[in-house]
């Protein structure tokens, strides 16, 4: 709040998107510089595109077991969502600076994929074998370590995902909760998605997954295709490892999308 003050003083547009009001500063005095911590490796954002304008929702996931991506992610200064595993020793308080940034949280659930146990997503992991309840007693106790959730993301789960019972209650947790879910779509059969339509739970569904594991030229080739996707569906759910190289190149492509008139937005913007 002190940094979106003193831009606000300068005449640059609110971290926040808001409009935050502050008082000018004393006449005479120079607004003082912010902590050096929080310099913005990012001009600061262009003024707010129209209304209508093609849309970008990034989550950052896997978050939770390392500081140093976290530390220079939150210093981006936009509205990126951050989805944290739980379980990890920095998950909760990772979760709760999130937050105070302005950035978005997410749980980040561990679900079973095929190959289990030779593809592990982790601590916490929800399995195909657990009954419906225990999968709301998991999901539930997650969520209590994970205190800033506004919603739930799976990572892996292409079998777990496929399972309507087992999603529908997990459902049932967010919907007493009112919390939202995105479908990372690690699966073409997921049923994630439509259970959430069907149970009136608000959802959206990954379009682009963006993997540091295929190396650089990978990544580059998928972050060229954001805003194409953007562009021709006027919003697009962009998922990105917590990996050096991912926020390497987001402080890249950003500006590119701003210049081009994007907006990027919390993913909360554009589920349904």
């Amino acid at each position: 709040i002190s940094l979106d003050q003193w831009q606000a003083r300068r005449g640059e547009a609110s971290l926040f998107g808001r409009g935050l009001v502050s008082t000018p500063p004393t006449r005479g005095l120079a607004p003082a510089a912010p902590p050096a911590r929080y310099a913005a490796p990012l001009e600061a954002a262009p003024a707010p595109p129209p209304p209508g304008a093609p849309r970008i929702a990034v989550i950052v996931d896997d978050l939770g077991g390392r500081r140093d991506v976290f530390d220079v992610l939150r210093e981006i200064l936009r509205p990126l969502t951050v989805a944290v595993l739980p379980a990890l020793p920095l998950s909760a308080s990772m979760a709760r600076d999130a937050a105070r940034s302005g950035m978005e949280v997410l749980l980040d659930v561990p679900m079973e994929p095929y190959r289990y146990p030779e593809l592990d997503p982790g601590p916490g992991i929800l399995l195909a074998s657990m009954s419906p309840g225990q999968i709301q007693q998991a999901v539930g106790s997650q969520l209590d370590t994970v205190a800033p959730a506004v919603g739930v993301i799976n990572r892996m789960g292409s079998r777990l995902t496929e399972d309507h019972s087992r999603m529908r209650a997990m459902l049932e947790v967010l919907a007493a909760r009112r919390l939202f879910l995105v479908d990372a779509y690690t699966s073409s059969q997921s049923a994630a998605y439509d259970e959430a339509r069907i149970a009136g739970v608000r959802a959206a569904r990954r379009h682009l997954l963006i993997d540091h594991s295929r190396g650089e030229a990978g990544d580059r080739a998928r972050w060229d295709e954001v805003a194409g996707w953007a562009e021709r569906r006027g919003e697009v759910v962009v998922v990105a490892h917590g990996h050096p190289l991912t926020i390497r190149l987001l402080k890249e492509y950003i500006p590119r999308w701003e210049a081009r008139g994007m907006r990027l937005v919390p993913v909360s913007a554009v589920v349904r």
